[in-house]
């Protein structure tokens, strides 16, 4: 009971965490494509129908089946909240980054790759499902029947595959391109890769947690890990998302950092001269165009003043 009590707890703390995010990023990025919006705003909604659901579960536990034995054996929403919801949750956010992948590097290999590994990991967490479901003769999980252990082995197994996969291959791209770039870009690209590798290494090994502890131990361990895993992507998107407006503050346009995989940089001085004349000192602009697909760094420099 322990475990399944921390997990709600960290389930409810991660959440709001996620909503503030979601607050910052309605607040700071209105300009963004709509399929971007559409995803980080599904993703939210199926991250308060899994803590709901959750919630429900914690319920029937702790407070409707208080002292009853029974009850604690009793998967109830179970079967929904972590391997259905949650799959669902990690395959949108490893397929949206495959994508990323894919503009940058125009890589067909990779991003079916990656959509290979989003969808079996997908497909496992609905076996997961089944054999915790009313459907089964012992929906809860003291059997561990040879199906349901090998159901969890591809659904985690699959997540923190995958979650390397993306890990290594945006890293690697967006390396190639740090050697051609100079001044601010260089910096931007720096923290995208770092932020790349300590996002990947979350959520890997939150699924390689869960699976050890789920083929390890019995005490239910698994439980604390298995249920926040869906809630860890989101908010790993998000923290990319938003990344953005920290590199507004360090003097740069968020408007000119999509997630699309082009870059520009661009920014101007003007000073109103007495006369009304529009005098443009210095015209500084930064290019990389499409991101590891032609690992091309263009640079204009201009000065000049027009009456």
């Amino acid at each position: 009971a322990g475990p399944r009590l921390l997990g709600i707890l960290f389930n409810w703390s991660l959440l709001g965490v996620l909503t503030m995010q979601i607050y910052l990023y309605f607040l700071n990025f209105p300009n963004d494509r709509r399929f971007i919006k559409l995803i980080v705003y599904v993703l939210y909604i199926i991250d308060w129908a899994q803590t709901c659901s959750a919630t429900y579960d914690a319920f029937q536990w702790f407070v409707y089946g208080w002292g009853s034995i029974d009850a604690l054996y009793n998967t109830y929403t179970g079967y929904l909240n972590v391997p259905i919801l949650s799959s669902i949750v990690g395959a949108i956010v490893q397929i949206f980054f495959g994508w990323r992948i894919w503009v940058f590097s125009k890589s067909n290999a990779v991003f079916c790759a990656i959509i290979f590994l989003a969808l079996l990991q997908l497909g496992g967490g609905g076996a997961v499902a089944f054999f915790v479901s009313p459907l089964t003769k012992d929906p809860s999980e003291v059997s561990r029947s040879n199906g349901l252990v090998r159901s969890v082995g591809i659904r985690l197994g699959g997540s923190a595959l995958v979650d390397t996969v993306i890990a290594i291959s945006m890293t690697y791209y967006l390396l190639k391109v740090k050697e051609q770039a100079v001044g601010r870009m260089n910096n931007v690209l720096t923290r995208l890769i770092r932020l790349t590798i300590e996002t990947g290494t979350v959520t890997a090994l939150a699924a390689i947690v869960d699976l050890v502890f789920f083929v390890s131990q019995k005490n239910g361990l698994h439980q604390v890990s298995g249920v926040i895993l869906g809630k860890l992507y989101t908010n790993t998107l998000l923290v990319l998302f938003n990344n953005r407006m920290v590199m507004e503050t360090k003097d740069f346009d968020q408007s000119d950092i999509p997630i699309s995989g082009q870059m520009t940089f661009g920014r101007s001085l003007h000073h109103r001269l007495p006369e009304g004349r529009s005098h443009i000192h210095h015209v500084r602009k930064e290019t990389i165009v499409d991101i590891g697909k032609d690992s091309e760094v263009q640079h204009e420099s201009t000065n000049s003043d027009w009456n």
